[in-house]
């Protein structure tokens, strides 16, 4: 069974990442959102969906998505920074309570960043040592600025 890092910890997936639009949705399916989206009334239930770079999160802001125990954002490659915008959006403005994933093509490196953005759990290319990224789960000790966990600066703390 495939692994991941969840919460700073590896553990097996128990999701499946539905990339292929013809695949058939089952209740431990992460679908894409615009097919959920489009889809909706004859889906059937499933463990959530995930967002490709370039959709947004504004077509959520009248969904349900407690409904979701997982909602991907999906990196096409590690340059592309709007995941990192839709993570906040969904902890700040739409609420969102449960896992955020990061799928795709970030690095290692960039997971003390997308913790402070509000995913908490990192489903990566298989080539990646997940021993290796777990060591860059937390890589620094305090950051002046706020983040989704707390938003108080560092002077706000003390």
């Amino acid at each position: 069974m495939p692994k991941l890092i969840k919460n700073g910890e590896i553990i097996d997936n128990n999701y499946n990442w539905l990339q292929d639009a013809e695949q058939a949705a089952t209740p431990d399916s992460i679908v894409a959102a615009q097919k959920w989206l489009s889809e909706k009334e004859s889906i059937g239930k499933v463990a959530g969906i995930w967002l490709e770079a370039g959709d947004g999160v504004e077509f959520l802001q009248d969904v349900d998505l407690s409904q979701f125990d997982v909602i991907g954002v999906n990196f096409p490659a590690f340059t592309d920074g709007r995941g990192f915008s839709y993570a906040r959006l969904l902890r700040e403005r739409l609420n969102y309570q449960g896992e955020i994933r990061a799928l795709g093509n970030f690095i290692p490196d960039q997971l003390g960043y997308l913790l402070r953005v509000g995913f908490n759990s990192f489903q990566f290319n298989e080539e990646v040592d997940l021993e290796k990224a777990l060591d860059l789960h937390k890589p620094f000790s305090i950051a002046y600025q706020g983040d989704v966990s707390d938003p108080r600066p560092l002077f706000l703390r003390r």
